[in-house]
């Protein structure tokens, strides 16, 4: 059932809620707002970097099987992002799998996505389309790498994406590279809070006006970057898998794009579907209707209600 989140009818479980609930399984940071749950089950990453340090919640490692009342529930690699994971829950016989955004070609420190059979299975689809085919990320990463350090040299570089679990990602591998990377206030304090639990998350510095930079920053904090670091030259890269749509990189208006993303293509997520063997199938997201669509009578789109137009 969708109400600003999914619940797992017949339980108590909700998931990726957006309002409060007393019982919230968060598939990664960032799928359930400020909302205040009575008690939130996620991987121990996920809960350090929602600052949910409580001793109601639930940090649960990933493959380690536990119970809540009589229901039977493993959290599994979503490869989503730093943290993200699928919830499996079996109840009466029947198994149910909750995987939020999935990735099985991941990159670096975020393990790939797996899979679990299950009788019913809910998953997220941002991408959907035909033409949403994304290049391996360990192809990518070596030309992100390579084009930061060339501009770097010349000037500040400014290196966009998503979203801020995703700046993450990308501060891990820029800083692989021995490149120092800066960000905004947001980005620095959540990559503090998620150091304790992934070591591997660099520590980010300050903005410094007029000093050449390498910066992360999320494409809503592109103006306030620019008008920040005040350099005469600024490279601007932009990492998405939404830069496979020529329109989209135009309407960006970067110097560079590179199509990467931390959700499967169409091909990644339809074969993820398949290794389910469900029989119920519901999708989220942006593209619910394209996959829906492709895989018959079995599958149906969850989510808030289309509007109809008046006018």
């Amino acid at each position: 059932m969708w109400r600003d989140g999914v619940q797992l009818t017949g339980t108590p479980i909700w998931c990726d809620a957006r309002r409060r609930r007393d019982v919230c399984f968060a598939s990664a940071y960032g799928r359930v707002g400020r909302a205040g749950h009575g008690q939130l089950i996620a991987t121990p990453a996920t809960l350090a970097m929602l600052g949910a340090t409580g001793p109601g919640h639930l940090g649960v490692p990933l493959r380690r099987r536990f119970s809540l009342g009589q229901l039977q529930l493993e959290l599994l690699p979503s490869g989503a992002g730093l943290g993200a994971a699928a919830l499996r829950v079996e109840a009466e016989g029947r198994a149910t799998l909750y995987a939020g955004a999935v990735s099985t070609r991941s990159f670096g420190t975020v393990e790939p996505g797996e899979v679990r059979a299950a009788d019913c299975v809910v998953v997220a689809a941002p991408y959907g389309l035909v033409e949403h085919v994304f290049p391996d990320p360990a192809t990518v990463a070596p030309r992100l790498i390579s084009w930061v350090q060339e501009q770097a040299a010349r000037g500040s570089v400014l290196v966009l994406v998503s979203t801020e679990l995703r700046a993450l990602e990308m501060a891990v591998l820029l800083d692989a590279a021995g490149l120092a990377v800066c960000a905004p206030p947001a980005l620095r304090n959540l990559a503090r809070r998620a150091r304790g639990a992934v070591p591997s998350v660099p520590e980010l510095r300050n903005l410094a006006r007029d000093r050449p930079a390498v910066v992360l920053a999320t494409t809503e904090m592109r103006a306030s970057i620019a008008r920040r670091l005040g350099a005469a030259r600024l490279a601007t890269a932009w990492v998405s898998g939404d830069a496979v749509d020529e329109a989209a990189r135009a309407r960006a208006a970067v110097d560079e794009s590179f199509v990467w993303s931390s959700c499967a293509d169409r091909a990644q997520l339809l074969s993820w579907i398949e290794a389910t063997c469900a029989r119920e199938i519901y999708v989220t997201g942006r593209h619910a209707a394209e996959i829906a669509a492709h895989l018959g009578p079995r599958a149906a789109v969850l989510g808030p209600p289309l509007q109809m137009p008046l006018f």
